[in-house]
């Protein structure tokens, strides 16, 4: 069987918190796109064993990550943006995607 591929797109006005179910194989390709001005950290998996997570921060502030399940469980995925033009401006921003990782099929929310 082919692992499936999802692909996800946070933009700025977005909810904040997301919840995926997802099949052991499948691939998930993030873009995290920044609001004017910031700018996204790296993600941070809670539970590094149940996913495999790649990726960079591009120069104009936008997160890409791919990340692979590779064993069941759960796991909270975390990236802030951060204002960058002034330290003292808006405040920092947290995303996060709360992923269950199961033998069965894809159902995401």
């Amino acid at each position: 069987m082919t692992p499936s591929t999802i692909d996800f797109v946070h933009e700025p006005g977005d909810p904040w918190t997301v919840t995926q179910t997802l099949p052991l194989g499948t691939v998930v390709r993030v873009e995290l796109r920044p609001a004017g001005g910031y700018r996204w950290s790296g993600i941070e998996a809670s539970e590094p064993g149940v996913l495999l997570v790649e990726g960079t921060v591009d120069d104009d502030g936008a997160a890409h990550f791919t990340i692979t399940t590779v064993r069941t469980g759960q796991v909270v995925l975390a990236a802030t943006t951060r204002f960058q033009g002034d330290r003292f401006g808006p405040p920092t921003r947290r995303w996060t995607m709360t992923v269950l990782v199961t033998p069965g099929v894809n159902r995401g929310t």
